[in-house]
């Protein structure tokens, strides 16, 4: 069964919540759901699910690992953006797909990953997967 933590709002807007375990808000009905990574010689690959449950759109959205000398969100096609979604919408980070790239850090089991949006911030541990293990399956994932 999975732990909801949300985190402390002041004024709609959520204060920083460091090691906290996934879902967390992030403001109003912003959700950060999974955040899992796997290591690469120079750096990690941080993958997340971020669900906008709101009647608006939000973003862009600021994504950052504090100790990274380099952190950008990078595109299929390897280009760099800031996420925005539209009401309702889901990014589904994935292997292949969009994905937030780290340089220049070091990790252990875990990396530090930092969502923004305006003044509100949330930051957690992303769980780093071993070679082989299978990354969470979303699909399987309960909204609730």
């Amino acid at each position: 069964m999975k732990n909801l933590i949300l985190a402390a709002l002041v004024g709609g807007w959520a204060t920083t919540v460091f090691g906290a375990e996934l879902p967390m808000m992030l403001v109003d009905d912003l959700m950060v759901e999974e955040a899992w990574a796997r290591v690469k010689p120079d750096g990690v690959e941080v993958y997340l699910v971020i669900n906008n449950r709101n009647l608006t759109g939000v973003g862009p959205l600021g994504i950052e690992v504090p100790g990274a000398t380099m952190t950008q969100v990078v595109r299929s096609d390897g280009g760099t953006f800031e996420p925005t979604l539209p009401p309702h919408a889901e990014l589904y980070m994935q292997p292949g797909g969009v994905r937030v790239e780290a340089t220049g850090i070091s990790v252990g089991g875990k990396v530090p990953v930092s969502v923004s949006l305006g003044e509100a911030r949330v930051t957690f541990n992303a769980r780093i997967l071993g070679a082989g293990e299978p990354p969470p399956d979303h699909h399987d994932y309960d909204h609730s």
